[in-house]
């Protein structure tokens, strides 16, 4: 388990931390071990001793030594792949050997312990294996989730299971009283393997000047240009996620800008939300422009939090409010607090949209925590028109369920491909204000509105999601294999 949740750490960068994702990891180490079983039941009929499950086990710490290098010397060729055959091709690549090995122990050791009564119990060793087994899960699942992913990086974790599998597999040469020419060849062969590991380290991307694994994201900060027009972006595993200009503050993306829509109806943002961090470049900017407003985050991911203080200026906004965990459970612990603005900014690009923020239950927690007068702006990356627009057609109809009106702009302009795309979603009718009115070509109102997307061409036939149904995840997929 150890190996397997931490080879998601591998995958994510590349193919984004998605349910595909992990469906591949896990399906692929199902596979393995059950091949594993097969062949080492096989094994273990012909022969049995401590020697063969010494062999297994030092097999797999020396391939697993080399996971992390050959994620770094091939997950680039293998992220070219798409969302579901690119995760399986190289959880395949990555993890079918030794997951194989790993799955030939469990029937090799039911074997060696029936010997030791004489096969007179067999059912009994098949048990007491089968119960350490998933013991043994328990502590790897726990171990890696709740400590190792948050204290240690994801080659490190590699190494140290490497070096633990290596030892164990001495210890069951030593019990065998005769195995001090077979713990010398693991040893060589375990000393080249973790040589070899070690001088896979990647390079890091040119402009990265900061990076570190969380407990969800491996989180990259990347900067370009020279002062006062440098760019600051904060990248989440394969998606940029925010930015800004570290010497300004400025937003720098397109998208970054249209929380201004809630400023159409000429009045003062009192109380602000934004669900999903980014880089802090919109709550800050809403802080800059309304001093006296209270403006609030809630980010799933405590070190996005941290890094937002480390690089994105987040400790020079005492205003703005950020704290760590899931959206809905924010919302709902709130009590009758009710916001102006709520700014939904939590998908993480195309490839990795939480579920349980696209539903009708959902949009009506949000709904609850808008002040009378509030809208709900949200971002979703889709395309407007044509084969690629089913996720936008599906979370029109959602909002639908909840909020009467609903406004969508096209950031980048062509609707026929996936883009950031924004739906203004209130209890009140803001037509007047978008299509009524003209403002000088270079006011940010004249530069918004231009990409308002009229109602006769958006998508119309798309399926409500619910928390019962959401079929959200095969229409990314389908949307990105078209």
């Amino acid at each position: 388990m150890v190996i397997e949740i931490s080879a998601a750490r591998l995958l994510s960068p590349l193919f984004g931390n998605s349910v595909y994702t992990w469906t591949a990891l896990i399906g692929v180490i199902l596979i393995a071990f059950s091949v594993g079983g097969y062949m080492g039941g096989r094994l273990a009929d012909k022969r049995a001793g401590l020697d063969v499950l010494g062999w297994l086990l030092a097999g797999v710490a020396v391939l697993t030594f080399f996971i992390p290098a050959l994620s770094t010397w091939f997950g680039p060729a293998f992220a070219k792949g798409g969302l579901i055959d690119g995760p399986v091709m190289f959880s395949l690549f990555l993890l079918a050997v030794p997951g194989a090995l790993l799955g030939a122990i469990s029937p090799a050791a039911v074997r060696l312990y029936s010997l030791t009564s004489q096969d007179s119990h067999i059912g009994g060793a098949a048990g007491t294996i089968s119960m350490l087994g998933s013991l043994g899960s328990f502590v790897g699942t726990f171990l890696s989730g709740f400590f190792l992913l948050g204290n240690f990086g994801v080659r490190s974790i590699f190494v140290g299971t490497a070096v633990l599998l290596l030892a164990l597999a001495l210890v069951a040469f030593f019990l065998t009283g005769k195995g001090s020419a077979q713990s010398a060849k693991v040893l060589v062969a375990g000393v080249i393997a973790a040589l070899i590991g070690s001088l896979s380290t990647p390079t890091p991307a040119q402009g990265v000047i900061y990076e570190h694994e969380s407990f969800y994201h491996r989180i990259q900060v990347t900067e370009e240009g020279v002062s006062p027009h440098r760019r600051r972006l904060l990248k989440l595993d394969s998606t940029h996620e925010g930015g800004m200009n570290p010497d300004t503050g400025d937003l720098i993306l397109a998208y970054q800008h249209y929380w201004r829509l809630a400023m159409l109806q000429e009045r003062p943002i009192q109380s602000a939300l934004f669900i999903g961090a980014g880089a802090f470049g919109m709550p800050e900017e809403v802080s800059r422009t309304f001093p006296e407003a209270t403006v609030d985050v809630a980010e799933l991911d405590p070190a996005v939090i941290e890094t937002g203080r480390q690089f994105f200026k987040l400790d020079e906004y005492p205003r703005v409010k950020a704290s760590a965990g899931d959206a809905r459970h924010y919302l709902r612990t709130s009590g009758d607090k009710k916001w102006d603005l709520i700014f939904g900014d939590a998908y993480n690009g195309m490839q990795a949209i939480p579920a349980h923020l696209t539903t009708k239950e959902f949009f009506q927690l949000i709904s609850d925590h808008l002040t009378p007068e509030g809208v709900y702006t949200m971002n979703v990356i889709s395309a407007v028109q044509g084969e690629k627009s089913e996720l936008l057609a599906g979370m029109l109809a959602t909002l639908k369920e909840v909020f009467p009106h609903l406004q969508v702009f096209a950031v980048q302009g062509n609707r026929t491909t996936s883009q950031n795309v924004i739906v203004l979603a209130s209890h009140h009718d803001l037509s007047k204000l978008i299509l009524d009115q003209h403002f000088p070509d270079n006011t940010w109102q004249a530069r918004i509105l231009r990409t308002h997307v009229p109602a006769q061409y958006l998508p119309t036939d798309g399926q409500v999601f619910t928390d019962d149904f959401n079929p959200v995840d095969a229409i990314i997929a389908r949307g990105l294999i078209r």
